[in-house]
């Protein structure tokens, strides 16, 4: 009972530490969420800060979970970049987990910056693992052939960067019309 009530507390404060941030969370909105009183929390947790940091670190394991799931098929490195451009544009667009980390990005809480800010690269580096695979696959393409592996890396890594800033301002149809060309004109550059 105690570990099914602190995964739901885990999981109510993911959603709303992404909705409200997390100076507008309070251990009373959390409780209430959840369905219990608020001292019950602390059967689990230390408090507010210890259920924002046990939050970030299962949204590191998902989210690195889910990329390292993606299926890389030999030979066909486009597909392979494209099927990494459209597993990041869904997870942006359809999990709870990218909106808190639009939230932290963005408005990151002071006293969490250099840990926001550690899970951040330690996620990069699963992404540039996934791109390493990538690169060596499809190094042999002629326009490929302009480019290093940092240069590589770097380039699709700020194309991701931009269509996350793009998904904070726009509705879901322009969003996806800019998500579209802005990976026409990438893979045009790269695989043509």
């Amino acid at each position: 009972m105690k570990t099914n009530n602190k995964e739901k507390i885990k999981k109510v404060a993911l959603s709303l530490f992404g909705q409200k941030g997390y100076e507008e969370t309070s251990l009373h909105d959390i409780a209430s969420a959840v369905g219990i009183k608020k001292p019950s929390i602390y059967n689990h947790f230390a408090g507010k800060e210890d259920i924002f940091t046990a939050v970030l670190e299962d949204l590191l394991i998902t989210e690195t979970t889910a990329y390292g799931e993606l299926k890389l098929r030999k030979d066909e490195p486009a597909e392979n970049l494209k099927r990494l451009f459209d597993l990041f544009c869904s997870r942006l667009m359809n999990t709870e987990e990218a909106l808190l980390w639009k939230r932290v990005t963005f408005f990151p809480p002071e006293p969490f910056k250099d840990l926001i800010e550690e899970k951040f690269f330690e996620f990069e580096e699963t992404i540039t693992g996934i791109l390493h695979s990538i690169y060596e696959d499809a190094k042999d393409f002629s326009g490929m052939k302009h480019f290093t592996e940092p240069e590589f890396t770097a380039a699709f890594l700020c194309l991701v960067d931009g269509v996350f800033l793009e998904h904070h301002y726009y509705r879901e149809d322009i969003f996806r019309q800019r998500m579209d060309a802005s990976w026409k004109v990438f893979s045009f550059g790269l695989f043509k």
